[in-house]
């Protein structure tokens, strides 16, 4: 059997905006990381407006906010897969009883 799928062109466009919003947050991550390695033996003498440090401070609030958002997308991730395996393992069972439901025959 052969699925098809035919995605409209808002649907793929959607698809490549999401997928181009995936990279960018990657390269982001992967640049802080590599600027703060970089400069991990900046040594400050106390100025208040050095650039280096300023780059660093921003590198770590650009993980720590990526990261945060993975933790709670983890989460809800977790919460939802555990919703669904509980939905599927659901049985139901009506608890009303009728006559037809116990298949009474109604001859008089």
């Amino acid at each position: 059997m052969r699925f098809e799928i035919k995605m409209t062109g808002k649907t793929m466009r959607n698809r490549i905006i999401s997928l181009v919003a995936l990279l960018a947050t990657v390269f982001v991550v992967l640049i802080s990381n590599m600027m703060i390695s970089e400069n991990v033996n900046h040594h400050c003498h106390g100025e208040a407006d050095c650039p280096i440090c300023s780059l660093i401070l921003q590198c770590e609030r650009n993980i720590n906010t990526v990261g945060s958002g993975l933790i709670m997308v983890a989460v809800a991730a977790m919460v939802f897969f555990v919703a669904a395996v509980t939905v599927s393992n659901y049985k139901y069972q009506s608890v009303q009883t009728t006559l037809v439901s116990q298949k009474v025959r109604l001859d008089s």
